[in-house]
């Protein structure tokens, strides 16, 4: 018998194992992110959904309603039509539309998405760069620029600058206090020194937003953000923050970093990561359904 259920606690390694089936190396998720989704108070329980069957958990869902549409998150090998009917009738419901589903480019799901008709919207890069044991070189800062450390009494003024670096960004989640909280200040692999601020006199001028490892790999580094705000770009300032971001990150022992960034390349983002070393990895697209 079939019993879709809000997400437990103790799901979480059953979770983990379901994303290791659906997707691979291309969707990695471990127990303690799944364990970190049921605490953070930022998600709430009926967004979050697993299917058990015989006592036993075969598919993971969730749902993020945000700017008047539904992005959907799903492990469910041969299972998704379960959750597409609940979180489609649920969309339609609320007034919801569209729906949005991410998925590895090329995986079963999108002949799937597309028989339930889902168009093909846009995609992303995971990219990621290698080092050797020499340290990467440490950047020349645009003159005008200082470089710091993230202090606690930066927390506003940078999820302001966040919230304007990527205001643009069709699939960015406003950061509320709370929800920079949850998903920038408490996410595994936090460091402020590899939070690294770029200031003209008293203003904050860009960012980047690193953190040590990534889905509990713990050699991977991962760049979560890097903005600069609107009157200083192209100036070089991106570049040199990521390269700064490198550098630490490599003092701290990653041979690895990673980020995720919109294929469009609306915003010259792709040019400015292949330019500093960084290859693609692999693609995701986004489909999205009209309810």
């Amino acid at each position: 018998m079939e019993n879709l259920r809000p997400l437990r606690e103790d799901d979480a390694e059953a979770v983990a194992e379901l994303y290791r089936e659906a997707f691979g190396d291309d969707r990695v998720v471990d127990a303690e992110e799944v364990r970190g989704w049921v605490s953070n108070p930022e998600l709430q329980s009926d967004w979050m959904w697993v299917l058990e069957i015989g006592g036993r958990v075969v598919g993971y869902g969730d749902t993020w309603i945000d700017r008047g549409e539904m992005a959907v998150e799903l492990a469910a090998p041969g299972h998704w039509s379960t959750f597409f009917d609940r979180f489609e009738e649920r969309a339609r419901a609320d007034g919801v539309s569209p729906v949005r589903v991410f998925v590895p480019q090329g995986h079963e799901l999108v002949s799937i998405l597309a028989d339930r008709g889902y168009r093909y919207w846009r995609s992303a890069y995971t990219m990621q760069i290698g080092f050797d044991e020499e340290a990467p070189s440490l950047p020349v800062i645009p003159d005008g620029f200082e470089f710091r450390d993230f202090q606690p009494s930066d927390t506003d003024v940078v999820r302001a600058a966040l919230n304007e670096a990527f205001e643009g960004d069709p699939v960015f989640h406003e950061a509320t206090p709370g929800h920079f909280q949850a998903f920038y200040l408490s996410e595994r692999g936090f460091d402020p020194s590899l939070w690294v601020l770029a200031s003209v006199g008293d203003q904050l001028a860009g960012f980047i937003l690193s953190f040590s490892e990534r889905s509990g790999d713990k050699e991977l580094g991962w760049v979560q953000a890097l903005g600069v705000l609107p009157p200083w770009r192209r100036c070089g300032l991106g570049d040199a923050l990521l390269r700064t971001a490198f550098h630490r990150m490599h003092a701290r022992g990653l041979r690895r970093v990673g980020l995720g960034v919109d294929a469009s390349n609306e915003t010259n983002a792709l040019r400015l990561y292949e330019g500093a070393g960084m290859r693609i990895l692999n693609q995701s697209d986004s489909w999205v359904l009209d309810v």
